[in-house]
């Protein structure tokens, strides 16, 4: 997977909070994170300019 903010490489990591644990990509060059929270929070974001 390529990261959509440098183009650089992602991997899959391992996150945990206080009560769960969830997986997201994060990026080796620039360090960006994304899981379905976030990716789902941009679109709506997204959406909500253009509408």
């Amino acid at each position: 997977m390529k990261c959509p903010k440098c183009k650089g490489r992602m991997f899959a990591e391992k996150y945990y909070d206080f009560v769960r644990s969830f997986d997201a990509w994060k990026c080796t060059c620039c360090g960006e994170v994304l899981d379905p929270t976030i990716l789902a929070n941009r679109a709506r974001n997204f959406n909500s300019l253009i509408g």
